[in-house]
């Protein structure tokens, strides 16, 4: 059975970020015998996604992007990464977005998406932190890969929390509370048993 996670680059994001970030995933799902592979193909960001008012990218369109681009294969799960920013109404920003097979069983293959853009110290005028950005975007992609695992929102201490702020994401943990550990442990007995 493939249970691997595949990283798709979409538009210019530094090839070391998604090598950081695919060891760093590795290492948080390796309970659940997860694998992690970025993608070779990347895929453009379309224009026609962008909102020249808002001058941000509907995450919406980006993630229906990502479905149509992963029609044709067998994909366990596919997270889209960009380096631009996104929203997705009514919120006026998001770190990130993806499908829950829980709610959304229409839509296949099951993706998710994040932005880098808002992670950066940069983006809020400050000076630059290299281990805090990773740190950032792996909490991130966790949260959105935890929401394709059927996990919804959580108020525990926990990687599930919802982000409102860069400080939300700066103060919740990098792991799964043990009720989201035990909800995990259910989805994936579950998986490997029908297969």
């Amino acid at each position: 059975m493939n249970t691997t996670i595949e990283l798709l680059k979409i538009g210019e994001v530094p090839q070391l970020i998604l090598l950081k970030l695919k060891k760093n995933l590795e290492g948080s799902f390796e309970r659940f015998n997860l694998s992690v592979k970025i993608m070779q193909k990347s895929i453009s960001l379309e224009q026609s996604f962008y909102n020249p008012i808002r001058r941000q990218y509907n995450a919406s369109k980006i993630l229906s992007q990502i479905i149509h681009h992963a029609q044709d294969k067998q994909s366990f799960r596919i997270l889209g990464i960009l380096d631009s920013d996104i929203y997705s109404s009514p919120l006026n920003f998001v770190f990130g977005i993806a499908i829950n097979p829980k709610t959304d069983l229409q839509e296949l293959p099951i993706v998710a998406l994040i932005s880098i853009t808002r992670l950066r110290e940069t983006f809020y005028r400050r000076s630059e932190n290299k281990a805090l950005f990773e740190l950032r975007i792996l909490k991130e992609a966790i949260h959105e890969l935890g929401h394709t695992f059927s996990l919804e929102h959580c108020n525990n201490s926990c990687i599930m929390r919802f982000s409102n702020t860069i400080k939300d994401t700066d103060n919740k943990s990098p792991q799964f509370c043990d009720s989201c550990l035990k909800k995990l442990d259910n989805f994936f007995k579950s998986l490997y048993e029908a297969n």
